[in-house]
């Protein structure tokens, strides 16, 4: 790749995401999209449409053997994902893919791996480690505005889109492990997790989880295709102040609320508390406006441009992925309660040839 030359980006999967990620390479100064590849031929004539000079095919191996490919973004099915970002890396291109990485800990530890053979940037595509209410959420634990940390409870749902090739837990939940991992800068030790499949046979589509991390720190998710609301919201309750990120009102996302309890210094009487409420202002902070898949993408085009480590790199998307596996493993055992572990445990996963990519 020429340094003063813009990066190539091939496209794998043309659906959902595919649109948006060439609205936004197209748009940028350092990066252009050269190939698409979609096994749907519909969705090539859209590319077709909307992107100029690009090439399509529906082999991912055709776009892997572009000439001017120097990066590839895989948005395809979970089932997909290790083997076309284990080819993608294997052809010398630098590679974002939609999260998670893959189904298994040993899967993403053996992309990691692959990576630094060939000397190649992984990142996964969490995509809230962009949002600007979460860093701001970050921000405050970091800055100690919310002292210690107790517990934090998140909660996505919605009624669909259902989705064959993940569950619940490895659809929506990932999203809220990667949140948790990335506030708090540690690891969970344990998790246990309860669902149903109320809608399809073996997917759970409604899962309750919850992880403990050092210190005694829970984080629950609730997370469900099976709900009247689509509710995106993050509670974290410190010992000083609280805070709720709420990502259904991208103005006011964050409110940092003034209110816990206090020792009392002195008793009156044998019957009177040891602890107060303390319940004072309510603040709204004002936010950059930012588009997270944007400023996901660009920091992608800065890692590929300058050798850097992305944010969400293949070992983050590993340690999210042995959280999923750990609760996956709950969920087959009643919601017992599981260690995170290095993903050497493997739990039956539907698996499909990846011989051409398919949408997401």
């Amino acid at each position: 790749m020429n340094a003063a030359s813009a990066i190539g980006i091939g496209l794998v999967g043309y659906g959902h995401w595919g649109p948006n990620h060439a609205r936004i390479f197209n748009g940028h100064p350092d990066s252009r999209v050269v190939a698409v590849a979609d096994r749907d031929e519909g969705r090539l004539r859209a590319a077709e449409n909307v992107i100029p000079f690009v090439s399509t095919m529906q082999d991912h191996r055709a776009l892997l053997d572009h000439p001017e490919v120097d990066a590839v973004v895989i948005a395809t099915p979970l089932t997909t994902h290790y083997g076309l970002v284990k080819e993608a890396l294997q052809a010398g291109k630098d590679v974002l893919v939609e999260k998670p990485i893959c189904y298994t800990a040993r899967e993403a530890q053996d992309l990691c791996d692959l990576a630094d053979q060939h000397d190649r940037i992984l990142m996964c595509g969490h995509i809230f480690l962009f949002n600007a209410g979460i860093n701001r959420l970050r921000q405050y634990i970091q800055d100690g505005t919310l002292g210690r940390v107790y517990y934090m409870a998140a909660t996505r749902t919605n009624l669909g889109p259902l989705r064959t090739d993940a569950n619940a837990l490895y659809d929506l939940a990932s999203h809220d492990i990667s949140i948790f991992h990335y506030l708090l800068d540690s690891r969970p030790i344990e998790g246990s997790a309860w669902g149903e499949t109320f809608l399809q046979h073996e997917v759970e589509d409604v899962v309750f989880a919850c992880l403990e991390y050092p210190g005694q720190l829970l984080c629950h998710v609730q997370a469900s295709w099976l709900n009247p609301r689509k509710e995106r919201t993050l509670v974290v309750v410190g010992d000083k102040k609280m805070a709720v990120w709420d990502d259904m009102q991208p103005l006011e996302s964050i409110r940092l609320y003034d209110k816990g309890l206090m020792r009392q210094p002195h008793y009156d009487s044998f019957g009177q508390f040891q602890l107060v409420l303390r319940d004072a202002d309510v603040l709204i902070p004002k936010l950059p406006a930012v588009e997270p898949l944007k400023a996901q993408d660009l920091h992608f085009l800065e890692c590929v441009r300058e050798r850097k480590q992305p944010i969400s790199d293949g070992a983050f998307s590993c340690d999210v992925v042995k959280a999923l596996e750990a609760l996956q493993r709950s969920l087959h055992r009643g919601g017992s309660r599981q260690r995170v572990d290095d993903g050497t445990r493997r739990h039956s996963v539907r698996t499909e040839p990846v011989a051409a990519a398919e949408t997401r």
